[in-house]
Protein backbone atom coordinates (compact mmCIF):
# COMPACT_ATOMS: atom_id res chain seq x y z
CA UNK A 1 0.00 0.00 0.00
CA UNK A 2 1.36 3.40 -1.00
CA UNK A 3 0.78 6.21 1.47
CA UNK A 4 1.34 9.22 -0.73
CA UNK A 5 1.25 10.06 -4.43
CA UNK A 6 2.67 13.41 -5.56
CA UNK A 7 1.14 14.39 -8.90
CA UNK A 8 3.18 16.94 -10.87
CA UNK A 9 1.31 18.47 -13.85
CA UNK A 10 3.87 20.08 -16.14
CA UNK A 11 3.67 22.17 -19.29
CA UNK A 12 6.82 23.75 -20.74
CA UNK A 13 8.71 23.72 -17.44
CA UNK A 14 12.16 22.67 -18.66
CA UNK A 15 13.79 25.42 -16.59
CA UNK A 16 12.38 24.18 -13.28
CA UNK A 17 11.28 20.54 -13.51
CA UNK A 18 14.62 18.99 -12.53
CA UNK A 19 15.09 21.30 -9.55
CA UNK A 20 11.52 20.67 -8.46
CA UNK A 21 11.91 16.89 -8.65
CA UNK A 22 15.14 17.06 -6.67
CA UNK A 23 13.34 18.97 -3.92
CA UNK A 24 10.38 16.59 -3.84
CA UNK A 25 12.53 13.45 -3.80
CA UNK A 26 14.77 14.89 -1.06
CA UNK A 27 11.74 15.39 1.19
CA UNK A 28 10.31 11.94 0.46
CA UNK A 29 13.68 10.27 1.01
CA UNK A 30 13.99 12.07 4.33
CA UNK A 31 10.56 10.77 5.35
CA UNK A 32 11.10 7.15 4.43
CA UNK A 33 8.30 6.11 6.79
CA UNK A 34 5.99 7.22 3.97
CA UNK A 35 5.70 4.82 1.06
CA UNK A 36 5.56 7.32 -1.77
CA UNK A 37 5.51 7.80 -5.53
CA UNK A 38 5.85 10.82 -7.82
CA UNK A 39 3.92 10.97 -11.09
CA UNK A 40 4.91 13.67 -13.57
CA UNK A 41 2.24 14.33 -16.19
CA UNK A 42 3.71 16.16 -19.17
CA UNK A 43 0.81 18.08 -20.74
CA UNK A 44 2.01 18.12 -24.34
CA UNK A 45 5.06 20.32 -23.71
CA UNK A 46 6.86 21.74 -26.73
CA UNK A 47 10.16 22.03 -24.83
CA UNK A 48 12.34 19.43 -23.05
CA UNK A 49 10.16 19.02 -19.95
CA UNK A 50 9.28 15.39 -20.70
CA UNK A 51 12.84 14.43 -21.64
CA UNK A 52 14.25 15.91 -18.45
CA UNK A 53 11.65 14.18 -16.30
CA UNK A 54 12.22 10.86 -18.10
CA UNK A 55 15.97 11.12 -17.54
CA UNK A 56 15.67 12.06 -13.85
CA UNK A 57 16.46 8.51 -12.88
CA UNK A 58 14.93 8.08 -9.42
CA UNK A 59 12.85 4.98 -8.59
CA UNK A 60 10.06 7.05 -7.04
CA UNK A 61 9.54 9.13 -10.19
CA UNK A 62 7.51 8.05 -13.22
CA UNK A 63 6.35 9.98 -16.29
CA UNK A 64 3.05 10.08 -18.15
CA UNK A 65 2.73 12.05 -21.39
CA UNK A 66 -0.29 13.72 -22.94
CA UNK A 67 -0.25 13.70 -26.75
CA UNK A 68 -1.13 17.39 -26.79
CA UNK A 69 -1.72 20.26 -24.41
CA UNK A 70 -5.11 19.64 -22.79
CA UNK A 71 -4.89 21.95 -19.76
CA UNK A 72 -3.67 21.70 -16.18
CA UNK A 73 -6.92 20.15 -15.02
CA UNK A 74 -6.64 17.37 -17.59
CA UNK A 75 -3.06 16.67 -16.47
CA UNK A 76 -4.13 16.56 -12.82
CA UNK A 77 -6.93 14.15 -13.70
CA UNK A 78 -4.52 11.88 -15.58
CA UNK A 79 -2.19 11.79 -12.61
CA UNK A 80 -5.00 11.13 -10.13
CA UNK A 81 -6.29 8.26 -12.28
CA UNK A 82 -2.84 6.63 -12.16
CA UNK A 83 -2.18 7.33 -8.47
CA UNK A 84 -1.85 4.41 -6.07
CA UNK A 85 -1.49 6.39 -2.85
CA UNK A 86 -4.06 6.75 -0.08
CA UNK A 87 -3.39 10.49 -0.22
CA UNK A 88 -2.65 12.66 -3.24
CA UNK A 89 -0.70 15.92 -3.26
CA UNK A 90 -0.82 18.19 -6.30
CA UNK A 91 2.61 19.78 -6.82
CA UNK A 92 3.09 22.41 -9.53
CA UNK A 93 6.16 21.86 -11.69
CA UNK A 94 7.52 25.35 -11.04
CA UNK A 95 9.31 26.18 -7.80
CA UNK A 96 6.73 28.58 -6.36
CA UNK A 97 5.81 26.04 -3.68
CA UNK A 98 8.19 24.34 -1.26
CA UNK A 99 8.10 20.52 -1.04
CA UNK A 100 9.51 20.87 2.48
CA UNK A 101 5.95 21.88 3.46
CA UNK A 102 4.52 18.48 2.43
CA UNK A 103 5.22 16.83 5.82
CA UNK A 104 3.27 19.60 7.55
CA UNK A 105 0.30 18.80 5.31
CA UNK A 106 0.62 15.08 6.02
CA UNK A 107 0.63 15.76 9.76
CA UNK A 108 -2.82 17.35 9.45
CA UNK A 109 -4.24 14.11 8.05
CA UNK A 110 -3.11 12.24 11.16
CA UNK A 111 -4.94 14.71 13.41
CA UNK A 112 -8.12 15.16 11.32
CA UNK A 113 -8.92 11.78 9.83
CA UNK A 114 -10.17 11.79 6.24
CA UNK A 115 -9.67 15.51 5.68
CA UNK A 116 -8.30 17.43 2.71
CA UNK A 117 -5.44 19.82 3.40
CA UNK A 118 -4.94 23.17 1.66
CA UNK A 119 -1.59 24.91 1.95
CA UNK A 120 -2.49 28.54 2.53
CA UNK A 121 -0.13 31.22 1.22
CA UNK A 122 -2.27 33.82 2.97
CA UNK A 123 -1.82 32.22 6.38
CA UNK A 124 1.82 31.57 5.54
CA UNK A 125 2.51 35.24 4.80
CA UNK A 126 0.85 36.22 8.07
CA UNK A 127 2.99 33.69 9.95
CA UNK A 128 6.36 34.13 8.22
CA UNK A 129 6.39 37.77 7.09
CA UNK A 130 6.44 41.00 9.06
CA UNK A 131 5.03 44.39 8.08
CA UNK A 132 2.07 45.35 5.89
CA UNK A 133 2.50 42.48 3.41
CA UNK A 134 2.42 39.95 6.20
CA UNK A 135 -0.74 41.44 7.67
CA UNK A 136 -2.40 41.42 4.24
CA UNK A 137 -1.25 37.89 3.45
CA UNK A 138 0.74 38.88 0.36
CA UNK A 139 4.20 37.53 -0.52
CA UNK A 140 6.91 39.69 -2.15
CA UNK A 141 6.40 39.52 -5.89
CA UNK A 142 2.74 38.54 -5.54
CA UNK A 143 0.44 41.03 -7.22
CA UNK A 144 -2.46 42.82 -5.55
CA UNK A 145 -4.88 41.69 -8.34
CA UNK A 146 -4.12 38.05 -7.54
CA UNK A 147 -4.81 38.67 -3.85
CA UNK A 148 -8.09 40.39 -4.71
CA UNK A 149 -9.11 37.51 -7.02
CA UNK A 150 -8.33 35.07 -4.23
CA UNK A 151 -10.52 37.01 -1.81
CA UNK A 152 -13.39 37.15 -4.29
CA UNK A 153 -13.30 33.37 -4.81
CA UNK A 154 -13.12 32.83 -1.06
CA UNK A 155 -16.24 34.96 -0.61
CA UNK A 156 -18.09 33.09 -3.36
CA UNK A 157 -17.22 29.71 -1.87
CA UNK A 158 -18.47 30.91 1.51
CA UNK A 159 -21.64 32.36 -0.02
CA UNK A 160 -22.65 29.34 -2.10
CA UNK A 161 -21.08 26.39 -0.27
CA UNK A 162 -20.34 27.61 3.26
CA UNK A 163 -16.63 26.83 2.72
CA UNK A 164 -14.29 28.99 4.77
CA UNK A 165 -10.82 28.93 3.23
CA UNK A 166 -8.35 31.79 3.05
CA UNK A 167 -6.58 30.71 -0.16
CA UNK A 168 -8.79 28.86 -2.68
CA UNK A 169 -6.27 29.61 -5.46
CA UNK A 170 -3.42 27.79 -3.75
CA UNK A 171 -1.68 25.22 -5.93
CA UNK A 172 -0.76 23.08 -2.92
CA UNK A 173 -3.53 20.69 -1.97
CA UNK A 174 -3.67 17.21 -0.43
CA UNK A 175 -6.70 15.00 -1.02
CA UNK A 176 -7.83 11.60 0.21
CA UNK A 177 -7.69 9.30 -2.82
CA UNK A 178 -11.16 7.99 -1.96
CA UNK A 179 -12.54 11.36 -3.11
CA UNK A 180 -11.93 10.32 -6.71
CA UNK A 181 -13.31 6.77 -6.69
CA UNK A 182 -16.28 7.67 -8.92
CA UNK A 183 -15.23 11.13 -10.08
CA UNK A 184 -16.48 12.31 -13.48
CA UNK A 185 -14.77 15.70 -13.98
CA UNK A 186 -16.26 18.32 -16.28
CA UNK A 187 -13.32 20.76 -16.51
CA UNK A 188 -9.84 20.60 -18.02
CA UNK A 189 -8.23 23.91 -17.01
CA UNK A 190 -7.17 25.58 -13.77
CA UNK A 191 -10.81 25.56 -12.67
CA UNK A 192 -10.50 21.84 -11.93
CA UNK A 193 -9.12 22.93 -8.55
CA UNK A 194 -12.47 24.52 -7.72
CA UNK A 195 -14.42 21.59 -9.12
CA UNK A 196 -12.57 19.37 -6.64
CA UNK A 197 -13.24 21.84 -3.81
CA UNK A 198 -16.96 21.67 -4.57
CA UNK A 199 -16.75 17.87 -4.64
CA UNK A 200 -15.24 17.92 -1.16
CA UNK A 201 -18.38 19.69 0.02
CA UNK A 202 -20.62 17.17 -1.73
CA UNK A 203 -18.71 14.33 -0.03
CA UNK A 204 -18.77 16.09 3.39
CA UNK A 205 -14.97 15.98 3.58
CA UNK A 206 -13.53 18.72 5.84
CA UNK A 207 -10.85 21.10 4.56
CA UNK A 208 -8.00 21.99 6.90
CA UNK A 209 -5.60 24.83 6.06
CA UNK A 210 -1.92 25.00 7.01
CA UNK A 211 0.44 27.95 6.51
CA UNK A 212 2.96 27.44 3.69
CA UNK A 213 5.74 29.46 2.08
CA UNK A 214 5.51 30.86 -1.43
CA UNK A 215 7.95 32.26 -3.99
CA UNK A 216 5.80 33.68 -6.82
CA UNK A 217 7.14 33.96 -10.33
CA UNK A 218 6.18 36.44 -13.03
CA UNK A 219 4.52 35.77 -16.38
CA UNK A 220 7.90 36.40 -18.02
CA UNK A 221 9.29 33.59 -15.87
CA UNK A 222 6.58 31.20 -17.04
CA UNK A 223 3.50 31.84 -14.88
CA UNK A 224 0.45 30.68 -16.82
CA UNK A 225 -2.71 31.36 -14.81
CA UNK A 226 -4.47 34.57 -15.85
CA UNK A 227 -7.66 36.62 -15.81
CA UNK A 228 -9.57 34.18 -18.04
CA UNK A 229 -8.94 31.41 -15.54
CA UNK A 230 -10.40 33.60 -12.79
CA UNK A 231 -13.53 34.19 -14.86
CA UNK A 232 -13.92 30.44 -15.49
CA UNK A 233 -13.55 29.77 -11.77
CA UNK A 234 -16.23 32.34 -10.90
CA UNK A 235 -18.61 30.86 -13.47
CA UNK A 236 -18.08 27.33 -12.13
CA UNK A 237 -18.65 28.29 -8.50
CA UNK A 238 -21.74 30.38 -9.24
CA UNK A 239 -23.24 27.81 -11.62
CA UNK A 240 -22.75 24.88 -9.24
CA UNK A 241 -23.81 26.97 -6.26
CA UNK A 242 -27.12 27.81 -7.89
CA UNK A 243 -27.87 24.29 -9.14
Amino acid sequence: MIDLTVVVPAFNEERTIEDLLRRVVAVLDEHSELVSEVIVVDDGSSDRTAQIAAAFGHPLVSLLRQDRNLGKGAAVQRGIAAARGRHIVIQDADVEYFPADIPRMIECVTSVDGCAVYGSRVLGAKEFLAGPRGRLGIWPGQGIPQRVANSVLALLLRRFFDIRVSDPLTGYKLYPASLFSDWAPTSTGFETDHEITIRLVDQSIPIVEVPIRYAPRSRAEGKKIGARDFVRAVRMIVKDGRS
